[in-house]
C-alpha cells in the first residue's frame, strides 16, 4: 500500500459517516493492549478554541522538556497535522504503516474515519514513548471517540450553539455532552461566558468528585496591547501572575485560551510535572497554529480564519478591527451547510466592501449562489465564484495595496487557501 492508497482507504471510511459512541473504538484499542493508557494525557473539549489551546498546551510542556503528543482534529491541508510528537507531524511513510498495521481490526470493527485516525494517533504515541500527550475532542465529549482515555486533566472552552443534531439545540444540553470528558478523581478546567453553564459543570463535578477550577472566576487581564505578530498583556489567574507575557496566536479570544493552558501548566506543576513560568512563557510566544487570524501574504495583505460559527465569526470581526488598519475590507466566506450561515452573513456583509460568495470543495460545502442571495439582504457588492481559488483569485484581482482580504467560514476553505500561498513563496 502506497500513500496515496493508504489516504484514500483512510477516507473512504467516511462513507460510514460520523457514527458517536465509544464500543467500536474500546474493542479496538483492546485488542492492541490499550496503547491510550501508556502514557499521561490532558483531554480538551469545547465549541471554539480547543485546537488552539491544545497547541498553547503542548507548547508549554513541550518548552519544559517533555516529549509531547499532540492530537487534534479536523486538518487543514494534509491529515498528518492531526498527529504529532513534539511539534513534529507524523510522516507519510509512519502513516502508511499504522494505516496497513490497523486496517484489519479497522474492518473488523466497521470503525469510521475518526475512529480509526484516532486509534492510528494512539497507537503511534505510544510506540513513540511519549510522556504526556494533549488530545483535542473531535465532536462533543460524551460519546467522541477519544472519550477512552484518563486524563489528569479536563478541560473545556467556551460553549456555543453548533452541532445541535448531535449535542442538543441549546448550550446546556452541549455542555452536559461535553462534560462527558469529565473522569472521577481528576481536575476540571472551564472558562465559562455564561453563568448558569458553570453551575452545570460544579454540579457534574461535585457528582463525581472532580476539583472544578473556573478560570471565568480567578482570571484578570491587564495592559492588553494588540498587533499583527504578537499580544502583550499581564495575566493573573488563580493566585499566578505572568507580567508581559506574549502570545504569538493574536485576538483577544486568544487571551481566553492561554489563561486555560496556564491554568493547565499550573495544574501539572503543582500535582503531576515540574513546568517552570519561563517554560510558560516561552511556550506562548513559540506556539504556532495554522489558520487562527493568520497573516499569510501582505500587500494586500490576507488573512485566513477558521471561523465556523456566528461566534467564532463575531471574535474573528472584534480582532479584525482591534488589530488590522485597512482602506476597504474584502471577505471571501464559503461555509457548510450545517452551519448557522445567516447569522454569519448577516454580521460580515454589512462591514465587507466586497463580500464574495465561495464553495469549498467538500459535500458539506453550502451553495455559493444561496450564500450570496444571503448576503445580498445585507450588502450591494456581492460576488459569487464557484470554487474557492476562484474567489481568491478574484479580491486579489480588485483589492488595492491598503486593502485586508479576509478568508474564512470554515476549516475546508483555509485549507484550500494555504497550499495556494505555499506554492507561491516555494
Amino acid at each position: 500500500m502506497n500513500y496515496g492508497q493508504a489516504i484514500q482507504y483512510l477516507y473512504g471510511l467516511n462513507s460510514l459517516g460520523w457514527k458517536l459512541g465509544l464500543d467500536n473504538i474500546s474493542s479496538l484499542l483492546n485488542e492492541l493492549d490499550n496503547p491510550q493508557k501508556k502514557y499521561k494525557t490532558i483531554h480538551i473539549a469545547g465549541t471554539n478554541g480547543k485546537g488552539s489551546t491544545s497547541a498553547m498546551l503542548e507548547s508549554i510542556l513541550r518548552s519544559a522538556g517533555y516529549k509531547t503528543a499532540l492530537f487534534t482534529s479536523p486538518h487543514l491541508v494534509h491529515i498528518e497535522e492531526r498527529i504529532r510528537c513534539s511539534g513534529r507531524l507524523i510522516s507519510q511513510e509512519e502513516l502508511v504503516f499504522y494505516i496497513e498495521r490497523l486496517q484489519p481490526l479497522i474492518q473488523k470493527y466497521k470503525c469510521t474515519f475518526f475512529e480509526a485516525i484516532t486509534a492510528i494517533a494512539f497507537h503511534y504515541f505510544a510506540d513513540q514513548k511519549v510522556d504526556i500527550a494533549v488530545i483535542e475532542v473531535g465532536l462533543g465529549g460524551r460519546l467522541d471517540a477519544t472519550n477512552v482515555i484518563s486524563p489528569l486533566i479536563s478541560m473545556i472552552t467556551n460553549i456555543e450553539i453548533d452541532h445541535t443534531k448531535q449535542l442538543g439545540r441549546n448550550r446546556k444540553s452541549i455542555a452536559k455532552e461535553k462534560a462527558g470528558i469529565i473522569k472521577p478523581g481528576t481536575v476540571c478546567i472551564t472558562n465559562c461566558r455564561f453563568n448558569e453553564l458553570g453551575t452545570v459543570f460544579d454540579q457534574i463535578c461535585q457528582e463525581r468528585q472532580v476539583e472544578h477550577i473556573r478560570v471565568d472566576q480567578l482570571l484578570k487581564i491587564e495592559n492588553v496591547v494588540f498587533d499583527e505578530q504578537i499580544t502583550s498583556l499581564d495575566i493573573s489567574v488563580n493566585g499566578s501572575n505572568y507580567p508581559q507575557l506574549k502570545l504569538s496566536l493574536i485576538g483577544e479570544h486568544q487571551i481566553q485560551n492561554a489563561a486555560l493552558a496556564v491554568t493547565a501548566a499550573n495544574v501539572l506543576n503543582s500535582r503531576f510535572l515540574p513546568i517552570k513560568n519561563e517554560d510558560i512563557y516561552r511556550g506562548l510566544l513559540d506556539v504556532q497554529w495554522q489558520g487562527r487570524l493568520q497573516v499569510i501574504s501582505d500587500n494586500p495583505k490576507v488573512v485566513i480564519d477558521v471561523g465556523h460559527n456566528p461566534n467564532g465569526i463575531s471574535c474573528l470581526i472584534k480582532s479584525i478591527r482591534t488589530i488590522f488598519k485597512y482602506d476597504r475590507l474584502i471577505v471571501v466566506l464559503g461555509v457548510c451547510k450545517d452551519k448557522d450561515y445567516v447569522a454569519m452573513v448577516k454580521k460580515l456583509a454589512p462591514l465587507s466592501d466586497i463580500f464574495i460568495a465561495v464553495k469549498a470543495n467538500n459535500n458539506r460545502g453550502l451553495s455559493q449562489s444561496i450564500l450570496a442571495n444571503t448576503a445580498l439582504q445585507y450588502s450591494n457588492h456581492v460576488h459569487e465564484c464557484k470554487t474557492t481559488f476562484d474567489g481568491l483569485t478574484y479580491a486579489l484581482n480588485n483589492a488595492q495595496k491598503d486593502d485586508l482580504i479576509l478568508c474564512t467560514g470554515s476549516h475546508y476553505v483555509v485549507g484550500e487557501i494555504i497550499p495556494h500561498f505555499n506554492n507561491k513563496l516555494s
